[in-house]
């Protein structure tokens, strides 16, 4: 009986010493502010915050079907970097980058994120790493639910009508058919725009977003491409 009488103290007395862990609110901050750094260092062209948000072995992933078959693209922190520097999302406006953070579940030292944005849905896992919460692994798409075609004046159609310069050796051309806005780049056939307001629009055909940037003037002076995790801009030549 006193050998029995032993083991359930030694788990009495190893639930003293070993209490559960609850999270701080320091802690949320901590994972909610790793998750900012990621997503509007994206946006501010900021490499220092994306650095500081990503863990040194980060796999960033996402899993599509592209022309009928299934394409696997994954990402390495320095390619993340590497693109943050080169100008990130920073062309897109502020006022439409419309970001959201949303903690999902946090257990001792991981948790999993959730990010939304104009462009992209990330799924975020974080590690607690030397005292830092980074992000390990995310799983991303992009954002299709802002994808809501609304109504325009032709005229406001007509002012976006041109040729825009990507490179030396690529246009793409705009022009407007039945007050549908249609994009052709070189060597490519055309494909329909739709508007999400009344300077950004979207493809339905392929994963792509076009923003349209004025000037002081309220001129159209150039257009940008999202596409791939990049912003490439298009200057108006005609």
């Amino acid at each position: 009986m006193k050998e029995n009488a032993v083991f359930p103290l030694a788990i009495i007395l190893l639930c003293i010493a070993m209490p559960a862990r609850s999270q701080t609110p320091d802690e949320k901050t901590a994972i909610r502010q790793a998750a900012l750094d990621y997503i509007e260092g994206w946006y501010e062209a900021d490499g220092a915050r994306m650095n500081r948000a990503l863990h040194k072995e980060l796999a960033k992933r996402i899993v599509r079907t592209v022309g009928g078959s299934e394409e696997f693209t994954s990402l390495s922190k320095t390619q993340m970097v590497e693109m943050t520097q080169k100008g990130g999302g920073k062309n897109r406006p502020p006022d439409t980058r419309n970001i959201k953070v949303e903690i999902l579940d946090v257990y001792r030292d991981i948790a999993s994120v959730r990010t939304e944005c104009a462009d992209f849905v990330d799924y975020l896992q974080l590690a607690k790493s030397e005292g830092q919460w980074k992000i390990v692994n995310v799983l991303w798409q992009f954002n299709v639910k802002e994808r809501r075609a609304v109504a325009l004046d032709p005229k406001i159609l007509a002012a976006y009508a041109g040729e825009y310069e990507l490179k030396p050796d690529f246009i793409i051309t705009v022009t407007v058919e039945k007050d549908q806005l249609v994009l052709q780049a070189t060597g490519q056939p055309k494909i329909s725009a739709y508007p999400s307001s009344e300077t950004e629009f979207f493809l339905k055909d392929v994963e792509a977003q076009i923003s349209f940037v004025k000037n002081e003037e309220g001129r159209i002076t150039r257009l940008i491409l999202h596409q791939g995790g990049t912003d490439a801009p298009a200057r108006k030549i005609k």
